[in-house]
């Protein structure tokens, strides 16, 4: 049986709730006499609660008894010296509920299966944290009649495993265009922006990271201000958390024990985003174990952990640093980790600073390097510093598969970057100004679009080689150091830097097209080439130009 949905005076603001709906009813399966117990499971703000309730309105004059039990976590004493009065206590208020009398009085939990068991029910359990919960309220299906359908949600897949629930709806994230859709309706009462506010909507819905609660309390917050007031305080938001935000997400947190916490804390602030065997690698000396730790933190929603990366949501993040600021208000150096450039600049320029615990810093581009002191004896202040990380030294840049059309505006101190992979990345136009990377080695510009067989192409490079792009842009003129070029597709190759350093000694491409327009540079090309080849042989896989 298929239930339709009946339009409601918030159904304009709720944006992508019929395609929830329709994943929804797979699982409910209303048409089957069963008692089914059914999980909606997600991370705190992504609107697990808004689909239980929309449900709940939908659904509940089709069942005999109903009931919403809203923020269970919230009504549930913890710690709880006395379980069972707790579990009395909750039990109590959902039969109330159901048979709407407010003056139910029970002695015994086997009370809500006397009066359930042959009632046709239709039970939401919301942001359930503890398993107790769920025994005073839904401890089996016996409890209920025929059809009876109980809705769980919560952040805790563990738990929902635990209670035997199979029927579980995994909350996504809203697409790039409903979230700015769901933005726009709480900032300007429409699915659009107004004229000129655009640009400004589209940083915005970056910024909460699509997260359905970052995009209420946002739009909220925007209502009604100027274009010069949200200019204004748009930089503020890319650092810091809004109240109701950060206590909400906060919830999840709370509940960790200390070594979980302290792992999330180093994911906030130093690891997200990263590779989970070497994030492995880097913590094995400082937690027990890392992978169950990390198995608990997707369990909890707080990261996820697909393609052997740690992804954690950027809200999240934020709120670990938030955590981490907290630590010691006005003493950086007593922190865990610096995360701000201008607490970085204290630590560094101020002698009289202990930094005992600090273990990891995380420069951004703001920070002027140059004006901070930074010989040796500095780091000789902080007796623990594990990790460092400075974007002005960046030594790696792999994005392969993006599809960025620039990278940067502008000129990077990239004096450290050895090794750039932009393969495969389709929608390149340009490769941004590199005139400060004068110790880059290599740089891959392959691209997957299948071309015929170039005449470059060798036996030993088919897999790369038959690859290309139909437009990679210009590469620039500054490759003084560069030891292998991996490029497909390139229009233009201006300037004289390549062939004339003995460092340049690998060359891998597949066509370079508009040739009249450089032939200076296609003749060192030549030029190096037949030294590779003197130098290598051909033995080596690679054919003459």
């Amino acid at each position: 049986m298929l239930f339709h949905l009946t339009p409601s005076p918030d159904s304009d603001r709720l944006i992508g709730m019929g395609a929830h709906m329709e994943r929804m009813q797979l699982l409910l399966r209303l048409d089957l006499d069963e008692v089914r117990m059914i999980g909606i499971w997600g991370q705190a703000g992504i609107g697990k609660s808004t689909i239980a309730r929309f449900l709940f309105n939908q659904l509940s004059n089709s069942f005999q008894l109903s009931a919403i039990m809203v923020n269970t976590k919230g009504s549930y004493p913890k710690p709880c010296l006395d379980e069972g009065s707790a579990q009395l206590q909750l039990q109590n208020q959902m039969l109330s509920q159901m048979i709407n009398h407010e003056d139910v009085m029970i002695t015994h939990l086997g009370a809500a299966e006397e009066r359930l068991k042959d009632k046709n029910v239709l039970l939401v359990l919301d942001d359930v944290d503890r398993l107790a919960q769920l025994d005073a309220l839904a401890r089996k299906v016996q409890w209920f009649g025929p059809r009876s359908r109980i809705i769980i949600t919560t952040e805790d897949l563990k738990l929902l495993k635990a209670h035997g629930i199979n029927h579980i709806y995994k909350v996504a994230f809203p697409s790039t265009t409903e979230a700015l859709e769901m933005f726009c309706m709480y900032a300007f009462d429409q699915k659009s922006p107004k004229d000129g506010f655009m640009e400004l909507s589209l940083q915005i819905t970056y910024l909460a990271g699509n997260l359905p609660l970052g995009l209420k309390v946002m739009g909220s917050y925007f209502r009604g201000m100027s274009k010069e007031e949200w200019t204004r305080v748009l930089p503020r938001l890319r650092n810091r958390l809004d109240g109701e935000i950060e206590s909400i997400l906060k919830f999840s947190y709370d509940d960790l024990c200390d070594e979980d916490k302290d792992l999330f804390l180093h994911i906030a602030c130093f690891f997200n985003h990263g590779v989970i065997k070497k994030v492995e690698e880097h913590l094995a000396n400082k937690f027990l174990n890392v992978r169950q730790g990390l198995h608990v933190l997707a369990e909890k929603s707080l990261i996820s952990t697909t393609s052997d990366k740690i992804e954690m949501h950027n809200l999240l993040a934020q709120l670990g640093k938030e955590i981490v600021r907290k630590q010691y208000d006005g003493e950086p150096g007593k922190r865990q980790f610096l995360v701000d450039d201008k607490d970085i600049y204290k630590v560094f320029t101020d002698p009289t600073t202990i930094t005992r615990s600090l273990i990891g810093m995380y420069g951004g581009y703001n920070l002027n390097w140059e004006e901070l002191n930074t010989s040796d004896r500095v780091f000789e202040r902080m007796y623990n510093l594990q990790f460092l990380r400075f974007k002005e030294f960046l030594v790696e840049l792999s994005m392969p598969n993006s599809k960025l059309e620039t990278l940067w505006e502008g000129i990077k101190v990239l004096r450290n970057l050895k090794w750039m992979d932009l393969s495969c990345s389709i929608n390149l136009k340009e490769i941004p100004n590199l005139s400060t990377a004068i110790n880059l080695q290599e740089l891959n510009l392959k691209v997957a679009m299948k071309i015929e067989t170039s005449r470059y192409e060798t036996e030993n490079d088919s897999a790369g080689m038959n690859k290309a792009a139909k437009q990679a842009g210009k590469v620039p003129d500054v490759f003084y150091c560069l030891k292998l070029l991996e490029a497909t597709g390139i229009s233009t190759v201006s300037g004289s830097g390549f062939g004339q350093k003995e460092g340049v000694f690998h060359l891998r491409t597949t066509i370079l097209r508009a040739e009249e327009e450089m032939p200076e540079i296609m003749e060192s090309f030549k030029k190096f080439n037949d030294e590779f080849m003197s130098q290598y042989g051909d033995n080596s896989g690679y054919s003459r130009m």
